[in-house]
């Protein structure tokens, strides 16, 4: 059986990356998709599958931006499922999700360029930090343009505006809604609409553009540069700024001197 969806909201998820789910256990997959992580993170639910065989038509039909699959699964397991999805055509990304250790399966899933590995039980903790990385790695694939600093929206504006001056705060669309007496579904329209891009994409894009100006312009120490841009976890950081410009800060800075 396959289930499509709106999102992890009924109100809606205008803008946020898309996820499909595929895993023959309904607990395990209901526990994953009711994480709060995926719509603070920008991410929607754009359907999920019980049978890997049907998912396979069910993914090339939604076009999601990445897929959430089990890695022991009857039927395809994960690896082949990435496998089939690849050779029809499907450029998504992959995250593969078991309470399995199997080595030789996930030697050959990364050997197909899967993006990540979760093993079961997900904490949240793990789910943050692979979502994270994630959106850095679709933002640079979609271009966002994060160095618009106005737009026909006041409501945006000030929000951007709010983002830009505070970098070293960790921000998440749950605490800007607080602060700024919108929904999040609200926000996620307004970056959609005017940005098109995400909170979370345009939030770290910023981060990066700001430690990529400190890099070159100053000689702070980058474990400082990081905390000026919102990340206490230096070896989080690097990751992420690795990802958005394909080498490492110390790099970057060399290359830029």
């Amino acid at each position: 059986m396959i289930y499509y969806t709106r999102g992890f909201y009924k109100r809606g998820g205008d803008g946020l990356y898309q996820i499909f789910f595929v895993d023959d256990e309904p607990l395990v997959l209901d526990s994953l998709m009711s994480s709060p992580a995926f719509l603070e993170c920008g991410y929607q639910n754009a359907g999920y599958s019980h049978n890997s065989v049907t998912a396979v038509d069910a993914v090339r039909q939604t076009r999601p931006d990445v897929v959430f699959s089990d890695l022991k699964m009857p039927g395809l397991n994960g690896a082949e499922l990435m496998a089939e999805l690849k050779r029809t055509g499907y450029d998504g990304e992959f995250v593969m999700v078991s309470a399995y250790a199997e080595f030789e399966e996930a030697r050959r899933f990364f050997k197909m360029d899967g993006f990540d590995y979760l093993l079961k039980p997900v904490s949240d903790q793990d789910l943050y930090g692979l979502l994270e990385k994630l959106t850095a790695r679709l933002a640079a694939k979609k271009a966002v343009p994060a160095a618009v600093t106005e737009t026909p929206s006041p409501e945006l504006n000030r929000i951007t505006s709010y983002l830009r001056r505070h970098l070293s705060s960790r921000h998440t669309l749950e605490s800007v809604s607080e602060a700024f007496g919108y929904t999040p579904n609200y926000i996620c329209r307004l970056f959609s609409r005017y940005l098109g891009t995400t909170f979370v994409s345009y939030s770290t894009k910023i981060r990066m553009d700001e430690a990529a100006a400190l890099l070159k312009t100053t000689d702070k120490p980058v474990k400082e540069i990081a905390a000026l841009c919102g990340y206490g976890d230096y070896f989080y950081f690097c990751r992420v700024f690795r990802e958005k410009h394909a080498c490492t800060p110390s790099s970057y800075r060399e290359a830029a001197q």
